[in-house]
């Protein structure tokens, strides 16, 4: 039976064992000594053939009170320092520079707490070697942390002038981005009282047209550039100059429709399930002209004579960005070819032509009763 073969470097140890293996071989090293040697330490540690220093206090309760009390709150004080300060540099290792200075102060802060605790305990308990040890380890702590601490100032001084630099490149940024708003803001401005002036000239035109068949030619030419108008004074009344909400554009959009399209001998319903869809203007713009051509054909074909009836909008969208816009109406519907239907409405035309401009899918069914359009369109190709 053959065996697979073992790649070379397999049983290498990586540097988290390396490391494991030698905080095993520290550790082990220290727990023998401290077993071998702890009788001997212990009695030179502990011993208490010394006199207290309540002595040393004159026997003195107020002094003797006080100097426990003021090195117990002291030493408190310092241990909450350390604890804060090496959580700090433990947390912010990889965010804040030189976070092992944090860890130094802390640890010279809490030797001189114990210094301060042991100050209190030799008060009654002449401990006096142990404290000299606990003194001597403060001792090279703080000369430690004074010889470092002065190569790190030149780095903090580096430091704070890049946050400077830092802060003024910011500022220089917020500004250029306050000036393209105010340009952005100021173009969408532009275009709506353009476009508005166009629709005036439509509008002038259609008056002093010869025939009722051009004069509505000249008002369904204005009420297309109405509903382009319309996106650029929502985009320049918005905080987002680039994104618009298509759902709060489409009401907008449909009320004015039905303003312009509206008869005292024709009772349309309008109802609306407009979810927020968050769209750009190359985006906004056809898909409300599209709108404009399906609410503009319902109300002029759908309901002949007097007859009433409902439209009804909806527009969903699911969360990969696809979205449907449709328009149902309970009128008398289409007969016939739809195709042919489509093809011989310039309206239709035109809804056919900007569907493929924004890569969607258009459908056009009768229902009972009615006609039922449906515009379907992904959001994320038209993103900004």
């Amino acid at each position: 039976m053959s065996t697979l073969p073992v790649p070379a470097g397999s049983f290498v140890p990586s540097r988290f064992l390396k490391r494991q293996l030698y905080a095993i071989a520290v550790g082990a090293a220290v727990t023998l000594g401290a077993v071998t040697f702890w009788p001997q330490l212990t009695r030179w540690f502990l011993a208490k053939n010394f006199l207290p220093h309540a002595s040393c206090y004159l026997g003195n309760p107020r002094l003797v009170w006080t100097n426990l009390v003021t090195d117990s709150v002291v030493g408190i004080a310092y241990l909450a320092i350390s604890a804060t300060l090496g959580y700090l540099g433990y947390k912010g290792r990889r965010d804040i520079p030189f976070h092992w200075m944090f860890l130094a102060f802390g640890l010279f802060i809490l030797a001189c707490g114990g210094t301060h605790f042991m100050e209190a305990v030799t008060i009654w308990t002449p401990l006096y070697n142990l404290s000299t040890v606990l003194k001597v380890f403060t001792a090279l702590v703080s000369l430690t942390t004074a010889v470092i601490l002065p190569f790190t100032v030149p780095h903090a001084f580096e430091l704070v002038r890049q946050a400077r630099r830092s802060e003024l490149v910011t500022d220089n940024l917020r500004a250029s981005e306050e000036r393209k708003e105010a340009l952005l803001r100021e173009v969408h401005h532009r275009v709506k009282n353009n476009l508005a002036v166009i629709c005036s000239l439509f509008y002038l035109q259609s008056t002093h047209a010869r025939d009722q068949q051009t004069a509505l030619i000249f008002r369904d030419m204005e009420n297309r550039v109405h509903s382009m108008a319309l996106v650029h004074e929502s985009l320049y009344g918005s905080e987002n100059l680039a994104r618009i909400d298509f759902a709060q554009y489409a009401k907008t959009l449909l009320g004015d429709i039905f303003s312009a399209h509206g008869s005292p001998s024709l009772s349309v319903r309008l109802k609306s399930e407009l979810h927020p869809v968050i769209m750009g203007a190359d985006l906004a713009v056809p898909c409300g002209l599209i709108l404009h051509e399906l609410i503009s054909n319902a109300l002029k074909h759908g309901f002949p004579a007097t007859s009433g009836g409902e439209i009804k909008v909806t527009l969903h969208s699911s969360l990969d960005g696809r979205c449907t816009l449709c328009v149902e109406d309970s009128g008398v519907g289409i007969t016939g070819d739809l195709e042919g239907h489509t093809d011989k409405s310039l309206g239709l035309r035109l809804v056919r032509s900007l569907t493929q401009q924004i890569h969607g899918t258009f459908e056009l069914v009768n229902i009972n009763p009615g006609t039922s359009a449906n515009l379907q369109f992904t959001v994320a190709q038209h993103a900004t």
